[in-house]
């Protein structure tokens, strides 16, 4: 959870402050220079984290450029530094082939890598997985037969008019492999190979790939009347200019969706348009437009703009506005309006000049000038509104906003005017048929496949992606594919070998499989074929009917994802002894799917989140898709939550973030869920000598966490803090107070795009919840909503857009209330699904009448029934009040911007809360915990140290306070009972003794450009020096200095401190021989006390910066050497220097407790 303002307290007297005074350090102490006592289980496990705790790795091997000294050097060092694990993929993104034998999927040579790998992994203690399919997503494979991809709905469309006798042969719907009708796969966009790499081996061009096979099948052939005014622009031929000139406007409706016409982008601020003039008024009820395909990350959109009409060819009327690329929700190249039915002579469409794209200016991609159109038509027949979207071929963000408005009586198809003629069909598509009277359409639909695979995968890896709707299909994937696996491993696979992962789903949509109606009809009780024309866009029954079956059609697709693909694969996994780790589906809405049952269904669910650009905030679907991850964790009994961590762009150059960076982004993670960290990525080393560092990458991706960062050795002190963290929120249960149900429809994720009503308040943390959830694992104990597995809850908010239930939903709903829960919601006015319409309808409003009474949610907004009650109006804040439950977590704010994280954790006898800073300042705050009766103690997630605390109990809270260094953080831990209501401990004063500031010896590296040594009168960043070797240095330097310490400085109950100052970025200190720990943030300090005697003391201070300096030294004119290798260069000879060394100030001090 997160709180950028305080919760306000009700009452913190001035006394508590008084008593309290800033005593209790939340700064880490250093280490102490006695041993600890005898530590319990708990202490044990925090001090010296468990395997269990420690970071995995997502662990890439590229192009085959994989040797087994580079595989046992990379785990070595995991094992070294304190990584627990790697998650293995096998891929390529332009990487160029550097060593000798490239190793090729799935061959003896890579399998016997392979089994290298596990067998070190053995040796070693790592746990060792794989990604589900080469590359990093999703489950495919060149065994994937053409009938077991993924599919989607096709269909022809043969216009009749009768009474007559129509004998002929329907046109076979497109088999194009591609997401909708005839449009062709999108290109995977190229992630160009980089030139002038020493080392790289010439690459061969490949031959032309041939043809991928197809595959189609026939579902059903029906018939429907049409109003008799329908009519079809073609058919009209009205006159169409541009903003650009000519274009060709028979392309435009001709339904070729892979050629495209192109329309000039005026320049400067002007829009292009296009506009139809008909020689008599046209009466258009939609509005449809298809452009051409996008590109791997550049999934196309139809541009923003407006539809506008006009009687008198000047004054325009917008009909519809359309909304442009959605960055958060990826692209789709075809969408169609609803428009109010709207009889003009006149019609234009007007498009505004995309915006620029960040990620493709920064690939100096060239600048978009035309839009390319592949067909637009006024429609004057209704359509379903983003029918496209609707029928899962694209992403529908929330159904309620894109309602089918009503249409007028006689223009929807009546159902008793559809004709069932699958039999009628012979071989060919040849039909015979009777046409009665009026306009008909003989609608013949199929599937195809999307044609979606799997990527960045080498080519021998790629293959289509599996049906991941059909059981039969995953499981026979999965028995092809872990056969090959367990067959390389032998008896490792299911020793070291324990899980395959499945990364964020990027196969794109799926809306058919071969048994779909089958399973419709058993899922939603009803049969979809006469309901089928609504998925080509047309109105059946009434606009209300369409959603509702397109919203049943959604959820059906959803249920078989999370069912046959990721519960499939868990299941046929667990028969041989392995789990499975999912970003099930992935951030964002990538697929229609139900996001917390997907991560319900594997062994562990995780999310992602990504390294922002410095000032920058995360993106808002990183937070949720962790949050949902531990949502998903939390309501369905599991332990870990992981996320695929610290994930870079191209924006946020490789190797420039040291971890005193990347902390204050895990503890916002941490305070989301986060209980194991998985770091994307640490890219396979092949090379084990020091002329090929970095090394080899995957390109703008990822940490490049390898054996090969300059600080790679230091990492111990990192992971370890990683480690202590996830430890402690492993432990016990998560404690929330608020579930949010996020609906039944599909698709459905934790919302990241708009702000949930009503909003959680400030001091109370919650989980999201599902139906699956709610009906088969809610109950009511003691007055809260309880799970199995000891969670639970004080209130379930039906939030405000969820005023729709089914009717099973509602019943349990009552069932919940009438036991003694408390629910915030709507009054439910029926249900979104066409199962049991319009009774289900009835049931519905029937139980909203019982359970929310009188409730409007205005005037009377609670409602007390059984032995619960309902709330509708109030914000959460009043409604938690009126239950008496009091917030969870509290703080004053010294600045206005006062921003602290936190989480809560039950134990069986106690609780654990981690609370961190995110701003870069020390904070001094009170906190306030909803505890009472025990002592307060802080530990220490960096240093590893257990201190007592001051605190306070009142009120059954208790009140500590914290001092939070820079982005500091620590856990405050209730475990044992208070021996009195209050404690104040003695507070450090700091004395300083000495600064050392002049004459410092250091010692550089060898081979990286540096001389041996230099001397320093005074502290100053390496790039300040007019010594290339010293500027450009990227590596670690020795600080060396001898110290004087008189006697006094040593006495009894005070200790001595040497503070560094500012260090860029990580420094070891060592004092007489003795190593004092790695400091790796801020405040750089080390206890030297056991360390410092009487008179002479020898200091070293190792102090390592990071790769872009001598990276950006190998770019400058005239650079006679190199002392760089790698495969990705973000950094050119004009790229800004990165300040390194010790900068200081440096002095030692004294720190007592008085």
């Amino acid at each position: 959870m997160t709180t950028r303002r305080p919760a306000s307290f009700r009452v913190i007297v001035v006394a508590v402050l008084t008593v309290l005074a800033p005593g209790s350090h939340a700064q880490a102490p250093a280490q102490p220079s006695t041993p600890a006592p005898a530590a319990d289980a708990l202490e044990r496990g925090f001090r010296e984290p468990p395997a269990s705790a420690r970071p995995r790795v997502w662990w890439h091997w590229l192009n085959g450029n994989v040797t087994k000294e580079g595989i046992t050097a990379d785990l070595e060092w995991m094992k070294r530094v304190g990584i627990a694990g790697m998650q293995m993929f096998d891929g390529s993104l332009g990487v160029p082939l550097f060593v000798e034998r490239r190793l090729v999927w799935m061959t003896p040579e890579w399998k016997d890598a392979f089994r290298h790998a596990a067998a070190e992994a053995d040796r070693l203690g790592l746990e060792m997985a794989m990604a589900a399919s080469g590359g990093w997503s999703e489950t495919a494979g060149p065994w994937v037969k053409p009938e077991e991809g993924m599919k989607k709905v096709v269909w022809s469309e043969t216009r009749v008019t009768g009474p007559k006798k129509f004998t002929g042969t329907l046109p076979h719907p497109p088999f194009v492999n591609g997401r909708f009708q005839s449009m062709p796969v999108p290109p995977d966009f190229e992630f160009p190979t980089p030139t002038d790499l020493p080392g790289a081996k010439p690459t061969p061009k490949a031959p032309s790939p041939a043809p991928d096979p197809t595959y189609y099948a026939d579902t059903v052939v029906l018939a429907y009347r049409v109003p008799d005014d329908e009519v079809r622009i073609a058919d009209l031929h009205p006159t169409v200019t541009t903003s650009g000139g000519t274009l060709d406007a028979a392309a435009l409706v001709d339904g070729d969706l892979e050629h495209t016409v192109a329309l000039p982008i005026p320049e400067g601020d002007q829009p292009a348009w296009i506009r139809y003039d008909f020689a008599q008024p046209f009466r258009a009820q939609a509005f449809s437009i298809a452009v051409a395909r996008g590109a791997g990350f550049f999934g196309a959109t139809p541009p923003s703009g407006q539809v506008q009409a006009s009687t008198d060819g000047s004054t325009w009327t917008t009909l519809v506005t359309l909304p442009g690329p959605e960055p958060l929700f990826g692209g789709f190249p075809i969408r169609t309006y609803s428009v109010p039915p709207t009889t003009a002579k006149s019609y234009r469409v007007v498009f505004q000049r995309p915006a620029p794209n960040p990620l493709a200016a920064l690939l100096s991609l060239p600048p978009v000038r035309e839009l390319h159109i592949a067909e637009m038509e006024l429609l004057s027949g209704p359509r379903v509104n983003l029918w496209e979207d609707k029928a899962s071929f694209a992403t529908l963000i929330e159904a309620s906003t894109a309602a089918t408005p009503g249409v007028p009586a006689g223009q929807a198809i009546a159902r008793g005017d559809i004709v069932d003629l699958t039999a009628k069909m012979g071989k060919e598509g040849a039909l015979d048929w009777d046409v009665p009277a009026g306009k008909w359409v003989l609608l013949r639909m199929g599937y195809s496949l999307t044609g979606e695979k799997n990527h960045p995968a080498t080519p021998e890896a790629t293959g289509y992606e599996v049906d991941k709707l059909s059981r039969k299909h995953v499981d026979s994937y999965f028995r092809n594919y872990v056969g090959q696996v367990s067959e390389a491993l032998g008896p490792l696979f299911g020793k070291s070998f324990r899980y395959f992962l499945m990364d964020s789903w990027e196969a794109g949509h799926e809306n058919w499989t071969q048994d779909m109606i089958a399973e419709f009809r058993t899922r939603r009780g009803y049969d979809p074929t006469p309901l089928l024309p609504a998925l080509t866009g047309r109105v059946v029954e009434s606009a209300d009917v369409s959603d509702r079956f397109l919203w049943d059609f959604r959820r059906t697709i959803a249920d078989l994802l999370a069912e046959n693909h990721y519960g499939a694969a868990t299941e046929f996994l667990h028969q041989r002894g392995i789990g499975l780790y999912a970003e099930a589906m992935g951030a964002a809405l990538p697929t229609t799917g139900d996001a917390l049952a997907n991560k319900g269904r594997v062994d562990i669910p995780m999310g992602e989140f990504w390294v922002p650009l410095p000032g920058a905030g995360d993106s808002p679907e990183h937070p949720t898709d962790v949050r949902e991850a531990a949502s998903a964790a939390h309501i369905y009994g599991k332990t870990l939550v992981a996320a695929e961590s610290f994930t870079s762009m191209p924006m946020v150059p490789g190797w420039g973030q040291p971890p005193s960076y990347l902390k204050p982004i895990a503890d916002r993670y941490f305070a989301l869920g986060l209980n194991r960290v998985v770091f994307h990525t640490s890219d396979h080393q092949p090379f084990v000598d020091d002329a090929h560092k970095p090394g080899i990458t995957l390109g703008p991706f990822g940490q490049h966490y390898t054996r090969n960062i300059t600080w790679a050795e230091q990492a111990v002190a990192w992971n370890t803090y990683l480690a202590r963290a996830s430890y402690l929120l492993q432990q016990g249960l998560f404690v929330g107070d608020v579930a949010y149900f996020y609906g039944e429809g599909a698709p459905v994720t934790v919302p990241f795009w708009k702000t949930v009503r009503p909003e959680p308040p400030a001091g109370y943390a919650d989980d999201y919840v599902n139906a699956d959830v709610l009906l088969t694992r809610m109950s009511v104990k003691d007055g809260r909503i309880a799970l199995p597995d000891g969670m639970s809850y004080g209130v379930l908010v039906l939030p405000d857009d969820v005023d729709r239930l089914t009717p099973a939903v509602a019943r349990k709903v009552r069932d919940l209330v009438a036991a003694g829960a408390v629910v915030v919601g709507p009054r439910p006015r029926g249900t979104p699904s066409l199962s049991g319409y319009p009774a289900a309808d009835d049931e519905v409003r029937a139980v909203a009448s019982d359970v929310w009474g009188g409730v409007d949610g205005k005037s009377i907004t609670r409602h007390a029934y059984g032995k619960g009650r309902v709330y509708w109006g109030p914000s959460m804040a009043d409604v938690l009040a009126a239950e008496k439950v009091g917030p969870d977590f509290e703080h004053n704010s010294p600045h206005l911007d006062t921003t602290l994280v936190w989480i809560h954790r039950r134990l069986g006898d106690g609780d654990v809360y981690f609370v961190g800073n995110q701003k870069d300042r020390t904070e001094d705050v009170i906190t306030r915990f909803r505890v009472d009766g025990r002592e307060a103690e802080l530990w220490h997630p960096d240093t590893g140290a257990i201190e007592p605390a001051s605190y306070a109990i009142e009120g059954g809270r208790t009140t500590v306070p914290l001092r939070l260094e820079a982005y500091g953080s620590v856990f405050v831990v209730f475990r044992r009972a208070a021996p009195s209501p209050s404690r104040e401990l003695p507070r450090d004063t700091r004395a300083v003794l000495a600064t050392l500031g002049e004459a410092w010896t250091v010692r550089f590296a060898p081979n990286l450009g540096a001389p041996p040594e230099i001397r320093l009168d005074g502290l100053t960043s390496w790039t300040a020096s007019a010594d290339p070797g010293v500027k450009y240095f990227s590596g670690t330097a020795t600080y060396v200095k001898d110290v004087q310490a008189p006697a006094a400085w040593l006495r009894p109950g005070a200790r001595v401190v040497l503070d560094l100052g500012s260090v860029k970025e990580i420094a070891e200190v060592s004092v007489n021989g003795t190593s004092l720990g790695i400091l790796w943030k801020r405040p750089f300090e080390a206890d030297v006390t056991r360390a410092l005697k009487p008179g002479a003391n020898h200091l070293e201070i190792k102090v390592t910066n990071l790769w872009p300096n001598r990276m950006i030294g190998d770019q400058q004119p005239g650079n006679a050497k190199r002392y760089t290798f790698t495969d990705y260069k973000p950094y050119t000879k004009d790229s800004p220097l990165l300040e390194s060394g010790l900068l200081g100030p440096v002095t030692l001090g004294t720190v007592t407790r008085k």
